[in-house]
């Protein structure tokens, strides 16, 4: 019987495994109530219920992969993944609202921007982690 150990973390690779761990964990209990409660939230933002599901279901799996992605013993591959990843969803959530394709309310719009800015802010985090190695 063989063991495998968990990957050594470096000091230089313990902000990126930090900050994708933080953002996994974040982002998928963030779905649970994107998926509980689609409906409700639609209701209050103006964000179609089948996006809010989709959210959901995308933030809940996000969240395992990129926790996954983060223990690895090579790291790298997994944290250019993730920072594109945020890279996409803030310039997504930035078009989502400047297009103005849904009939955001002001929850909406606040719900849609913090987005932008919590994926700007976590992925700037994960770049300079990634910088670090």
């Amino acid at each position: 019987m063989t063991a495998t150990a968990a990957p050594v973390t470096t000091a230089r690779e313990g902000l990126l495994r930090f900050a994708m761990r933080l953002d996994a964990v974040l982002v998928g209990i963030t779905g649970i109530p994107f998926v509980a409660a689609a409906g409700w939230l639609s209701s209050v933002t103006g964000i179609p219920v089948a996006v809010e599901y989709t959210l959901g279901v995308v933030f809940l799996v996000y969240g395992g992969v990129v926790y996954w992605l983060a223990g690895l013993e090579r790291v790298r591959p997994g944290g250019v993944a993730t920072i594109t990843a945020n890279a996409l969803f803030t310039a997504g959530f930035v078009a989502v609202e400047v297009a103005g394709i849904w009939p955001l309310t002001g929850w909406g719009v606040a719900l849609v921007l913090g987005g932008a800015l919590y994926t700007a802010v976590i992925g700037t985090a994960q770049y300079v982690g990634l910088r670090r190695i």
